[in-house]
């Protein structure tokens, strides 16, 4: 990391063996806080907590002062590379955690990052190919990540060492979310409201869903998941529901209504399932997100609309790993880290 730039970085999912805390940029007053109060818990007291806020991680560019050969350079070249290339996330959008790193898909950036436990934040880069947008990630089990770059309109194939390959090209048009499910790289695509489904080197092998509110139709889906079945759970976002489908495109059913309230979703973003088959859905509108069972009944919610420790702003993506559910907070520029209280991982 530029020493220029003097780039700070914490790393803190409890997931992955580190513990800290750190307060967002926004809110310079907040570590001071979290220091003397209690982090936050949901439901509120004096009902014993289930879920409570752990840590954040943010990376945050600070500015040196400008000696005169710097503001020179910036005179004349109208920015500092330094400041440029220096790792920050900006709108951290799609999660995923593979083995001891947590891969961040950053659209804004545009980037892809590896976050070790360690705080270093790698840049993922494919030889000849940029980042346009990239809006999530799904990391096969023997390391091989697949990220849905929005403004390319394609999956994009990253293998443990080897050359990255696109899939989807001239199929996909804005792919924002991923599932690896039955041996197939699934990929949810909202401007066509429909899923499609890739085999690993690319071939397409089905499509499904349609526009619409009725069984099996969607619009604007953004997000995907997989239960504990194998079947692919689907943010069906202006219908404000979770749709279920089996790996080969049947509808299987829906839950959720629109609202602003306990199980009521207003603008659904992202979707995981944990070890014990609970659903996990993080709501823009609302800053929170929203657990249901495995049948789809109204489990708790939690977080809240802000910029405050255990607050969100615009979540979006979500990945539940033992007793941590980690969110990107993308509106306040980190991962919010949570602890699923009196579970063991």
């Amino acid at each position: 990391m530029a020493r220029t730039a003097r780039a700070r970085m914490v790393w803190c999912a409890a997931a992955l063996a580190a513990a800290c805390a750190h307060a967002p940029p926004a809110a310079p007053d907040a570590a001071a806080t979290a220091a003397v109060e209690p982090p936050p818990a949901w439901p509120a007291p004096p009902a014993a907590p289930r879920v409570r806020w752990s840590a954040s991680v943010a990376v945050e560019v600070r500015r040196p002062e400008e000696g005169w050969w710097r503001r020179l350079g910036r005179a004349v070249l109208g920015f500092s590379p330094a400041d440029d290339d220096a790792p920050r996330l900006r709108r951290p959008f799609g999660i995923a955690s593979a083995g001891d790193r947590l891969w961040i898909a950053d659209p804004d950036g545009p980037a892809v990052y590896r976050l070790a436990p360690g705080g270093a934040l790698e840049r993922v880069s494919c030889r000849g190919r940029e980042w346009v947008a990239p809006m999530a990630i799904a990391v096969a089990p023997d390391g091989t990540a697949y990220v849905a770059d929005g403004g390319a309109g394609a999956v994009i194939r990253v293998p443990p060492g080897g050359p990255c390959a696109a899939m989807g090209e001239g199929t996909l048009v804005r792919p924002t979310g991923l599932a690896l499910a039955a041996g197939r790289v699934y990929a949810v695509d909202p401007a066509q409201h429909a899923v499609f489904a890739f085999a690993p080197d690319g071939t397409a092998a089905l499509r499904f869903g349609e526009p619409g509110g009725g069984p099996g139709q969607l619009e604007a889906p953004s997000g995907l998941g997989v239960d504990g079945e194998g079947n692919l759970l689907v943010v069906d976002a202006l219908n404000f529901r979770i749709a279920r489908f089996a790996p080969d495109g049947r509808f299987l059913g829906a839950f959720g209504e629109r609202g602003d309230r306990g199980g009521e979703l207003a603008r659904p973003k992202g979707v995981a399932v944990d070890g014990r088959g609970r659903i996990f859905v993080t709501d823009a509108q609302r800053g929170v997100v929203v657990v249901f069972s495995g049948d789809g009944a109204f489990d708790i919610v939690f977080g809240e609309d802000g910029e405050r420790p255990g607050q969100l702003a615009l979540p979006a993506g979500i990945e539940v790993r033992g007793n941590q559910v980690m969110v990107a907070d993308s509106g306040n520029h980190r991962i919010d880290v949570y602890e699923l209280v009196g579970e063991t991982p």
